[in-house]
Protein backbone atom coordinates (compact mmCIF):
# COMPACT_ATOMS: atom_id res chain seq x y z
CA UNK A 1 0.00 0.00 0.00
CA UNK A 2 2.86 2.38 0.83
CA UNK A 3 4.28 1.91 -2.65
CA UNK A 4 0.88 2.68 -4.20
CA UNK A 5 0.52 5.82 -2.09
CA UNK A 6 4.03 6.94 -2.97
CA UNK A 7 3.28 6.50 -6.67
CA UNK A 8 0.08 8.53 -6.29
CA UNK A 9 1.92 11.25 -4.37
CA UNK A 10 4.55 11.39 -7.09
CA UNK A 11 1.87 11.62 -9.76
CA UNK A 12 0.12 14.47 -7.95
CA UNK A 13 3.42 16.29 -7.59
CA UNK A 14 4.13 15.88 -11.30
CA UNK A 15 0.71 17.32 -12.17
CA UNK A 16 1.33 20.33 -9.95
CA UNK A 17 4.77 20.90 -11.48
CA UNK A 18 3.40 20.70 -15.01
CA UNK A 19 0.49 23.06 -14.36
CA UNK A 20 2.88 25.57 -12.81
CA UNK A 21 4.44 25.97 -16.27
CA UNK A 22 1.27 27.68 -17.56
CA UNK A 23 -0.06 31.21 -17.16
CA UNK A 24 -1.70 32.11 -13.81
CA UNK A 25 -5.15 32.31 -15.42
CA UNK A 26 -5.19 28.51 -15.80
CA UNK A 27 -3.82 27.69 -12.36
CA UNK A 28 -6.06 24.96 -10.94
CA UNK A 29 -8.87 25.34 -8.45
CA UNK A 30 -9.45 21.60 -8.57
CA UNK A 31 -7.83 18.65 -10.40
CA UNK A 32 -9.61 15.34 -11.02
CA UNK A 33 -7.70 12.28 -12.21
CA UNK A 34 -9.60 10.35 -14.88
CA UNK A 35 -7.01 7.60 -15.29
CA UNK A 36 -7.13 6.53 -18.93
CA UNK A 37 -10.87 7.16 -19.22
CA UNK A 38 -10.28 8.85 -22.54
CA UNK A 39 -9.63 5.48 -24.17
CA UNK A 40 -7.37 2.44 -24.12
CA UNK A 41 -4.16 4.13 -25.30
CA UNK A 42 -2.55 4.26 -21.86
CA UNK A 43 -2.43 8.06 -21.71
CA UNK A 44 -3.18 9.70 -18.37
CA UNK A 45 -5.99 12.29 -18.33
CA UNK A 46 -6.87 14.90 -15.69
CA UNK A 47 -9.73 17.39 -15.63
CA UNK A 48 -8.44 20.76 -14.46
CA UNK A 49 -10.98 23.28 -13.14
CA UNK A 50 -9.80 26.91 -13.30
CA UNK A 51 -11.31 30.37 -13.17
CA UNK A 52 -10.86 30.52 -16.96
CA UNK A 53 -12.85 27.31 -17.49
CA UNK A 54 -12.18 23.58 -17.55
CA UNK A 55 -9.16 22.03 -19.24
CA UNK A 56 -7.90 18.54 -20.02
CA UNK A 57 -4.35 17.71 -18.98
CA UNK A 58 -2.87 14.79 -20.88
CA UNK A 59 0.32 12.89 -20.15
CA UNK A 60 1.72 11.17 -23.21
CA UNK A 61 2.62 7.56 -22.36
CA UNK A 62 6.34 6.88 -22.62
CA UNK A 63 8.31 5.87 -24.44
CA UNK A 64 6.01 7.58 -26.88
CA UNK A 65 5.90 9.49 -30.11
CA UNK A 66 8.80 11.73 -31.18
CA UNK A 67 8.42 15.28 -29.87
CA UNK A 68 8.65 16.57 -33.45
CA UNK A 69 5.56 14.54 -34.36
CA UNK A 70 3.57 15.74 -31.34
CA UNK A 71 4.50 19.37 -32.01
CA UNK A 72 3.60 18.89 -35.67
CA UNK A 73 0.21 17.57 -34.57
CA UNK A 74 -0.27 20.63 -32.39
CA UNK A 75 0.44 22.90 -35.37
CA UNK A 76 -2.12 20.94 -37.39
CA UNK A 77 -4.70 21.40 -34.63
CA UNK A 78 -4.00 25.15 -34.59
CA UNK A 79 -4.55 25.20 -38.36
CA UNK A 80 -7.85 23.34 -38.00
CA UNK A 81 -9.09 25.73 -35.34
CA UNK A 82 -8.11 28.75 -37.44
CA UNK A 83 -10.05 27.12 -40.30
CA UNK A 84 -13.20 27.41 -38.19
CA UNK A 85 -13.46 23.96 -36.62
CA UNK A 86 -14.83 24.64 -33.15
CA UNK A 87 -14.92 20.94 -32.21
CA UNK A 88 -11.10 20.72 -32.15
CA UNK A 89 -9.12 21.36 -28.95
CA UNK A 90 -5.80 23.18 -29.41
CA UNK A 91 -3.16 22.69 -26.69
CA UNK A 92 -2.26 25.84 -24.76
CA UNK A 93 1.27 27.17 -24.74
CA UNK A 94 3.28 27.24 -21.55
CA UNK A 95 4.81 30.42 -20.16
CA UNK A 96 7.91 29.37 -22.09
CA UNK A 97 6.00 29.42 -25.39
CA UNK A 98 5.78 25.69 -26.16
CA UNK A 99 2.61 23.60 -26.56
CA UNK A 100 4.30 20.55 -25.03
CA UNK A 101 5.25 20.73 -21.38
CA UNK A 102 8.12 18.62 -20.10
CA UNK A 103 8.55 17.08 -16.68
CA UNK A 104 10.72 14.49 -14.94
CA UNK A 105 8.21 11.85 -13.87
CA UNK A 106 8.04 10.34 -10.39
CA UNK A 107 9.49 7.10 -11.77
CA UNK A 108 12.53 8.94 -13.11
CA UNK A 109 11.37 8.97 -16.73
CA UNK A 110 10.85 12.17 -18.69
CA UNK A 111 7.20 12.75 -19.61
CA UNK A 112 5.57 15.06 -22.13
CA UNK A 113 2.30 16.76 -21.22
CA UNK A 114 -0.25 19.01 -22.87
CA UNK A 115 -3.10 21.16 -21.57
CA UNK A 116 -6.10 21.87 -23.77
CA UNK A 117 -9.65 23.22 -23.39
CA UNK A 118 -12.16 20.70 -22.12
CA UNK A 119 -14.63 20.18 -24.95
CA UNK A 120 -18.33 19.90 -24.08
CA UNK A 121 -20.53 16.94 -24.88
CA UNK A 122 -20.74 13.19 -24.39
CA UNK A 123 -19.63 10.25 -26.51
CA UNK A 124 -23.16 8.85 -26.46
CA UNK A 125 -24.11 8.12 -30.07
CA UNK A 126 -25.16 4.57 -29.20
CA UNK A 127 -27.55 5.95 -26.58
CA UNK A 128 -29.35 7.91 -29.32
CA UNK A 129 -28.33 6.60 -32.76
CA UNK A 130 -30.40 8.95 -34.93
CA UNK A 131 -29.91 9.88 -38.55
CA UNK A 132 -29.43 13.52 -37.50
CA UNK A 133 -26.50 12.59 -35.29
CA UNK A 134 -24.95 10.32 -37.91
CA UNK A 135 -25.28 13.15 -40.43
CA UNK A 136 -23.56 15.52 -38.00
CA UNK A 137 -20.71 13.08 -37.40
CA UNK A 138 -20.09 12.66 -41.12
CA UNK A 139 -20.21 16.42 -41.70
CA UNK A 140 -17.70 17.01 -38.89
CA UNK A 141 -15.32 14.37 -40.25
CA UNK A 142 -15.56 15.77 -43.79
CA UNK A 143 -14.88 19.30 -42.52
CA UNK A 144 -11.88 18.00 -40.58
CA UNK A 145 -10.53 16.30 -43.71
CA UNK A 146 -11.08 19.31 -45.97
CA UNK A 147 -9.27 21.63 -43.56
CA UNK A 148 -6.45 19.15 -42.86
CA UNK A 149 -5.82 18.72 -46.58
CA UNK A 150 -4.80 22.40 -46.73
CA UNK A 151 -2.28 22.07 -43.90
CA UNK A 152 1.36 22.74 -44.79
CA UNK A 153 3.66 20.99 -42.28
CA UNK A 154 7.12 22.14 -41.32
CA UNK A 155 10.08 20.24 -42.71
CA UNK A 156 10.67 18.34 -39.46
CA UNK A 157 7.10 16.98 -39.35
CA UNK A 158 6.40 16.54 -43.07
CA UNK A 159 6.99 12.78 -42.97
CA UNK A 160 3.98 12.46 -40.66
CA UNK A 161 1.64 15.15 -41.97
CA UNK A 162 2.36 15.90 -45.65
CA UNK A 163 -0.32 15.32 -48.28
CA UNK A 164 0.35 13.34 -51.45
CA UNK A 165 -1.71 13.22 -54.62
CA UNK A 166 -1.64 9.49 -55.41
CA UNK A 167 -0.01 6.76 -53.32
CA UNK A 168 -0.92 3.40 -51.79
CA UNK A 169 -2.52 3.58 -48.37
CA UNK A 170 0.09 2.99 -45.63
CA UNK A 171 -2.56 1.18 -43.59
CA UNK A 172 -2.79 -1.62 -46.14
CA UNK A 173 0.89 -2.51 -45.94
CA UNK A 174 0.92 -2.15 -42.16
CA UNK A 175 -2.05 -4.48 -41.78
CA UNK A 176 -0.55 -7.07 -44.08
CA UNK A 177 2.58 -7.00 -41.93
CA UNK A 178 0.53 -7.44 -38.76
CA UNK A 179 -1.38 -10.35 -40.23
CA UNK A 180 1.84 -11.97 -41.43
CA UNK A 181 3.25 -11.69 -37.90
CA UNK A 182 0.10 -13.35 -36.52
CA UNK A 183 1.02 -16.64 -38.19
CA UNK A 184 -0.04 -20.13 -37.10
CA UNK A 185 2.74 -20.41 -34.54
CA UNK A 186 1.89 -17.06 -32.99
CA UNK A 187 -1.79 -17.96 -32.85
CA UNK A 188 -0.97 -21.26 -31.12
CA UNK A 189 1.21 -19.35 -28.66
CA UNK A 190 -1.70 -17.00 -28.00
CA UNK A 191 -4.00 -19.93 -27.27
CA UNK A 192 -1.58 -21.21 -24.63
CA UNK A 193 -1.49 -17.74 -23.04
CA UNK A 194 -5.28 -17.45 -22.89
CA UNK A 195 -5.96 -20.85 -21.29
CA UNK A 196 -4.64 -20.17 -17.75
CA UNK A 197 -5.99 -16.62 -17.47
CA UNK A 198 -8.11 -15.95 -14.38
CA UNK A 199 -11.04 -13.80 -15.53
CA UNK A 200 -13.51 -16.32 -16.95
CA UNK A 201 -15.66 -13.84 -18.90
CA UNK A 202 -12.69 -12.18 -20.58
CA UNK A 203 -11.07 -15.58 -21.15
CA UNK A 204 -14.09 -17.02 -22.95
CA UNK A 205 -14.47 -13.89 -25.08
CA UNK A 206 -10.76 -14.07 -25.90
CA UNK A 207 -11.10 -17.67 -27.03
CA UNK A 208 -13.96 -16.68 -29.32
CA UNK A 209 -11.90 -13.80 -30.73
CA UNK A 210 -8.98 -16.13 -31.46
CA UNK A 211 -11.21 -18.73 -33.11
CA UNK A 212 -12.85 -16.20 -35.43
CA UNK A 213 -9.49 -14.57 -36.16
CA UNK A 214 -8.15 -17.91 -37.37
CA UNK A 215 -11.13 -18.40 -39.68
CA UNK A 216 -11.01 -14.92 -41.19
CA UNK A 217 -7.24 -14.55 -41.54
CA UNK A 218 -6.72 -15.92 -45.06
CA UNK A 219 -9.69 -14.07 -46.55
CA UNK A 220 -8.73 -10.68 -45.15
CA UNK A 221 -5.10 -11.08 -46.25
CA UNK A 222 -6.31 -11.80 -49.80
CA UNK A 223 -8.51 -8.69 -49.82
CA UNK A 224 -5.66 -6.47 -48.60
CA UNK A 225 -3.30 -7.91 -51.21
CA UNK A 226 -5.69 -6.78 -53.93
CA UNK A 227 -5.49 -3.12 -52.88
CA UNK A 228 -1.91 -2.82 -51.65
CA UNK A 229 -0.79 -0.89 -54.78
CA UNK A 230 -4.05 1.00 -55.36
CA UNK A 231 -3.44 4.76 -55.59
CA UNK A 232 -5.45 7.13 -53.40
CA UNK A 233 -4.89 10.67 -52.16
CA UNK A 234 -3.09 10.83 -48.82
CA UNK A 235 -3.42 13.63 -46.26
CA UNK A 236 -3.45 14.10 -42.48
CA UNK A 237 -6.09 11.78 -41.01
CA UNK A 238 -7.16 10.95 -37.46
CA UNK A 239 -6.70 7.16 -37.89
CA UNK A 240 -8.39 6.38 -34.57
CA UNK A 241 -11.67 8.26 -34.81
CA UNK A 242 -14.39 6.05 -33.34
CA UNK A 243 -17.53 6.19 -31.22
CA UNK A 244 -15.83 7.18 -27.97
CA UNK A 245 -13.88 10.01 -29.61
CA UNK A 246 -16.93 11.86 -30.98
CA UNK A 247 -18.67 14.14 -28.47
CA UNK A 248 -22.28 15.20 -28.97
CA UNK A 249 -24.33 17.96 -27.39
CA UNK A 250 -27.79 16.98 -28.52
CA UNK A 251 -27.54 16.43 -32.28
CA UNK A 252 -24.44 18.60 -32.66
CA UNK A 253 -20.86 17.33 -32.72
CA UNK A 254 -18.97 19.42 -30.17
CA UNK A 255 -15.75 17.42 -30.02
CA UNK A 256 -13.48 15.17 -32.05
CA UNK A 257 -11.04 14.18 -29.33
CA UNK A 258 -7.77 12.27 -28.87
CA UNK A 259 -6.07 12.84 -32.24
CA UNK A 260 -2.85 11.23 -30.98
CA UNK A 261 -2.77 8.64 -33.79
CA UNK A 262 -3.06 11.36 -36.47
CA UNK A 263 -0.77 10.87 -39.46
CA UNK A 264 -0.76 10.93 -43.26
CA UNK A 265 -3.24 8.35 -44.54
CA UNK A 266 -6.26 7.93 -46.82
CA UNK A 267 -9.58 9.35 -45.62
CA UNK A 268 -10.90 5.82 -46.18
CA UNK A 269 -9.14 4.84 -42.97
CA UNK A 270 -11.12 7.35 -40.90
CA UNK A 271 -14.39 6.53 -42.63
CA UNK A 272 -14.04 2.79 -42.07
CA UNK A 273 -13.08 3.28 -38.42
CA UNK A 274 -15.79 5.78 -37.53
CA UNK A 275 -18.76 4.41 -39.44
CA UNK A 276 -18.04 0.85 -38.34
CA UNK A 277 -17.89 1.91 -34.69
CA UNK A 278 -21.13 3.88 -34.94
CA UNK A 279 -23.40 1.57 -36.94
CA UNK A 280 -21.52 -1.75 -37.00
CA UNK A 281 -22.87 -3.80 -39.94
CA UNK A 282 -26.07 -1.89 -40.73
CA UNK A 283 -25.64 -1.56 -44.51
CA UNK A 284 -28.40 1.02 -44.90
CA UNK A 285 -26.74 3.18 -42.25
CA UNK A 286 -23.37 2.72 -43.98
CA UNK A 287 -24.85 3.95 -47.26
CA UNK A 288 -26.48 6.90 -45.50
CA UNK A 289 -23.23 7.84 -43.75
CA UNK A 290 -21.16 7.74 -46.94
CA UNK A 291 -23.78 9.77 -48.78
CA UNK A 292 -23.78 12.41 -46.04
CA UNK A 293 -19.99 12.61 -46.02
CA UNK A 294 -19.99 13.14 -49.78
CA UNK A 295 -22.27 16.15 -49.46
CA UNK A 296 -19.08 17.87 -48.29
CA UNK A 297 -16.22 15.89 -49.84
CA UNK A 298 -16.55 13.60 -52.86
CA UNK A 299 -14.98 10.16 -52.63
CA UNK A 300 -13.27 8.51 -55.58
CA UNK A 301 -14.11 4.96 -56.62
CA UNK A 302 -10.77 3.83 -55.20
CA UNK A 303 -11.48 5.50 -51.85
CA UNK A 304 -14.90 3.87 -51.62
CA UNK A 305 -13.40 0.47 -52.39
CA UNK A 306 -10.69 1.00 -49.80
CA UNK A 307 -13.26 1.89 -47.12
CA UNK A 308 -14.76 -1.60 -47.39
CA UNK A 309 -11.42 -3.41 -47.28
CA UNK A 310 -10.12 -1.36 -44.34
CA UNK A 311 -13.34 -1.89 -42.40
CA UNK A 312 -13.09 -5.66 -42.70
CA UNK A 313 -9.39 -5.85 -41.94
CA UNK A 314 -9.84 -3.40 -39.08
CA UNK A 315 -12.54 -5.58 -37.54
CA UNK A 316 -10.34 -8.67 -37.67
CA UNK A 317 -7.20 -6.95 -36.42
CA UNK A 318 -8.96 -5.15 -33.58
CA UNK A 319 -9.62 -8.55 -32.04
CA UNK A 320 -5.99 -9.62 -32.39
CA UNK A 321 -4.76 -6.29 -31.00
CA UNK A 322 -6.82 -6.81 -27.87
CA UNK A 323 -5.44 -10.31 -27.43
CA UNK A 324 -1.90 -8.93 -27.68
CA UNK A 325 -2.66 -6.23 -25.13
CA UNK A 326 -4.17 -8.72 -22.67
CA UNK A 327 -1.90 -11.75 -23.01
CA UNK A 328 1.42 -10.67 -24.55
CA UNK A 329 1.83 -7.13 -23.22
CA UNK A 330 -0.18 -7.82 -20.04
CA UNK A 331 -1.61 -4.32 -20.04
CA UNK A 332 -3.53 -3.49 -16.86
CA UNK A 333 -7.11 -2.30 -17.37
CA UNK A 334 -8.87 -0.95 -14.30
CA UNK A 335 -12.34 -1.14 -15.87
CA UNK A 336 -12.84 -4.85 -16.57
CA UNK A 337 -16.48 -4.29 -17.53
CA UNK A 338 -15.39 -1.87 -20.26
CA UNK A 339 -12.95 -4.49 -21.56
CA UNK A 340 -15.68 -7.14 -21.64
CA UNK A 341 -18.05 -4.77 -23.44
CA UNK A 342 -15.42 -3.91 -26.04
CA UNK A 343 -14.53 -7.57 -26.63
CA UNK A 344 -18.20 -8.45 -27.09
CA UNK A 345 -18.63 -5.70 -29.68
CA UNK A 346 -15.50 -6.81 -31.52
CA UNK A 347 -16.27 -10.53 -31.60
CA UNK A 348 -19.82 -9.89 -32.86
CA UNK A 349 -18.48 -7.93 -35.84
CA UNK A 350 -15.72 -10.49 -36.42
CA UNK A 351 -18.30 -13.27 -36.48
CA UNK A 352 -20.42 -11.44 -39.05
CA UNK A 353 -17.32 -10.91 -41.18
CA UNK A 354 -16.48 -14.61 -41.41
CA UNK A 355 -20.14 -15.57 -41.87
CA UNK A 356 -20.56 -13.36 -44.95
CA UNK A 357 -19.22 -13.90 -48.42
CA UNK A 358 -15.92 -12.37 -49.48
CA UNK A 359 -15.98 -8.90 -50.98
CA UNK A 360 -16.77 -8.56 -54.65
CA UNK A 361 -13.26 -7.76 -55.79
CA UNK A 362 -14.02 -7.13 -59.45
CA UNK A 363 -14.05 -3.36 -58.97
CA UNK A 364 -11.34 -2.97 -56.36
CA UNK A 365 -8.43 -2.38 -58.71
CA UNK A 366 -9.04 0.53 -61.05
CA UNK A 367 -6.74 1.87 -63.77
Amino acid sequence: MAESLNARDGEDAAVREVLAQYAPRVRPLRVESLGNRGGFSGAGIWRVVTEAGDFALRRWPGPGLPRERILGLHRLLEHLRLSGLKFVAVPLRTSGGTSLAHNLAHDGLADDWQLEPWLPGLADFHAGPTSERLRAAMAALAQWHLAAERFVPTADSAKWFASRAASPSPAVGERLALLAAADTGQRDHMERRITPSKDSAVRELSRRVLDVFRRGHVRVVAELQLVREMAVRLQPCLRDVWHDHVLFSGNEVTGLIDPSACRTESVASDLSRLIGSLVQDDRAAWDFALTEYQRHRTLTANELALVAVLDRSGVLLSGWTWLEWLYFERRPFADVEAVEKRLKEIVERMQKLVDTESLDTTNLILP
